[in-house]
């Protein structure tokens, strides 16, 4: 029961940029928002809560309603998450958070298509705007990472977020914005910038030729687990003979009659 609890320290809300995104073609922004935030106070991993506590989490945590948070629950159950009751405690209402599969599949999206989750502290996740301006800050690469210009249009066709309210989420998430330009090789070697005619109506004038902007999210790139990390160690291990795990899975024939002559640990 004691699933909804933040333990010790800040958490985290954990965000999908391809769910984000087709969360908001599809108007279940609030919806999905309210799933990242199920994930993030069920600390223990077990993918169920206690109705009461996860209403109180959310009230305390994310600043909801409690009519608000219930009325999204109960929108979302058979989507997102599923409502019973608890067969061994009768009267107990529990939520079953559903996978990412499951709801990568609810949207159409293959779950072996999603890029990196990022990651916000739970403490900006706060307010219907806040969110929202997540969701889409989500589709940008997190700083330091490299990212392609895009066009505002280009954009809007794949978030569903228009011009206007592109710029106002960009405020509200921090969403730095880098001006990219045309450039060149001039015949000495230099980069130089692309210029182009203006047409006025009573005189013309050259101008640096733009292309897209770059957009980066104030997002961090979310832990991918202990794994890379523990074998890393296990290299750089003195013991050479105790740093390798057996090896169970063989690709072909060949592989496996060769892995007995030189491990034979493994068998």
């Amino acid at each position: 029961k004691g699933g909804c609890q933040v333990a010790g320290r800040p958490f985290f809300v954990r965000l999908y940029p391809e769910l984000s995104v087709a969360a908001l073609k599809a108007g279940l922004d609030k919806e999905l928002a309210l799933w990242y935030e199920l994930r993030a106070i069920n600390i223990t991993g077990c993918g169920r809560l206690d109705l009461n506590d996860a209403l109180a989490s959310l009230v305390k945590h994310f600043g909801y309603s409690q009519a608000t948070a219930y009325r999204l629950l109960g929108a979302g159950d058979g989507r997102l998450w599923n409502i019973y009751q608890s067969p061994r405690l009768p009267g107990l209402s529990q939520i079953k958070i559903y996978s990412l599969l499951r709801v990568a599949e609810y949207f159409n999206t293959s779950v072996l298509r999603l890029s990196r989750p990022v990651e916000i502290p739970g403490q900006g996740f706060r307010g219907r705007k806040a969110k929202r301006a997540w969701l889409y800050a989500s589709f940008f690469k997190p700083d330091g990472s490299r990212a392609k210009p895009i066009s505002r249009d280009s954009i809007k066709d794949a978030t569903g977020v228009k011009r206007r309210q592109q710029k106002r989420y960009d405020k509200v998430a921090g969403t730095k914005r880098v001006a990219n330009f045309a450039c060149y090789q001039d015949s000495q070697g230099k980069l130089t910038r692309m210029r182009h005619l203006v047409d006025g109506k009573s005189r013309q004038w050259l101008k640096d030729r733009r292309l897209g902007n770059t957009y980066h999210s104030r997002a961090l790139k979310a832990q991918g687990g202990m794994t890379k990390k523990v074998n890393a160690i296990l290299q750089r291990s003195l013991n050479w003979g105790e740093a390798r795990l057996p090896k169970r899975f063989f690709l072909t024939p060949g592989s496996l009659i060769r892995s007995s002559e030189r491990h034979e640990e493994a068998f």
